[in-house]
C-alpha cells in the first residue's frame, strides 16, 4: 500500500478535458467538437470546473495561438476564467520561489 496520495479525476472531468483536447488540436473550428464541449461543461461540479481550467490555462499557455479564441467560442465565462488563471501562471513555466527556499524539511 502507498503513502502517496493518488489523483483522482471524476469520469466528467476526463470526457471534458479530452472534448477540449480534440478541440484545441484541429486544424480548424469545429463546431461539433465544441457543442461535445459546451455538453461536458455543465456536468461539471465546481472543483473539476477549477480543475479544467487550470489545465486550459496551461494548454492555452502552450498549445496553438488559437487556443484561447477557441475556448471563448465555446463559453465566454470560462475563456475569462482561464485568463485568469493563465496570469497568475509562472513565466518560466517553472515555480517561483519566493524569499530564501528551505534548506530542510
Amino acid at each position: 500500500m502507498s503513502s502517496i496520495a493518488e489523483l483522482r479525476l471524476s469520469q466528467s472531468f476526463k470526457l471534458a478535458q479530452r472534448s477540449f483536447a480534440a478541440l484545441l488540436d484541429g486544424r480548424h473550428f469545429d463546431a461539433s467538437l465544441a457543442m461535445a464541449a459546451r455538453v461536458r461543461i455543465a456536468a461539471l461540479d465546481k472543483l473539476d470546473l477549477g480543475r479544467l481550467t487550470r489545465w486550459l490555462a496551461w494548454q492555452s499557455w502552450v498549445r496553438n495561438h488559437q487556443a484561447l479564441t477557441r475556448i471563448e467560442r465555446v463559453d465566454q465565462r470560462l475563456a475569462a476564467s482561464v485568463l485568469h488563471a493563465r496570469s497568475r501562471l509562472p513565466a518560466d513555466g517553472r515555480p517561483a520561489l519566493s524569499g530564501n527556499p528551505r534548506r530542510t524539511a
